[in-house]
């Protein structure tokens, strides 16, 4: 950013930080998980209790597990894609922490087989891909 701008590295890093703590700027990082040892993604379609959605949506998205929620209309109201190192980890997972939770009646889960994309980066062979 430096050279694109003629600017001093200290002067991009200063402003870069200036614009975060404004909250100007939001950084957002996509990662391949393979080749940091998490092979295991899926989908879960939750039926949770409809006055529990919200506190079921926040306790979900704290686990680090979790890498996306929302609330949404019908009867799987809840939507959550979760990253594990492994099936058996999934399975502990699925069965452990979103078993536990009272308000949800039923779970769908639809493992992903193969990733074409991600975020709004391709997916090849397990990495990136750049272009």
């Amino acid at each position: 950013m430096a050279r694109a701008t003629g600017w001093s590295r200290a002067r991009v890093a200063a402003r870069l930080e200036e614009l975060l703590h404004q909250r100007a700027l939001r950084l957002a990082v996509d990662l391949a998980y393979a080749p940091f040892g998490f092979h295991a993604t899926a989908c879960l379609w939750l039926t949770v209790v409809p006055g529990r959605l919200k506190a079921t949506g926040d306790a979900l998205s704290s686990h680090p597990e979790t890498t996306f929620a929302a609330a949404v209309t019908g009867s799987a109201s809840l939507p959550v894609t979760v990253t594990c190192r492994s099936m058996d980890d999934l399975y502990a997972y699925v069965t452990g922490n979103v078993g536990s939770l009272p308000a949800v009646t039923q779970v769908d889960v639809v493992p992903v087989l193969h990733r074409l994309k991600q975020a709004g980066t391709r997916v090849h062979h397990g990495r990136l891909a750049t272009g």
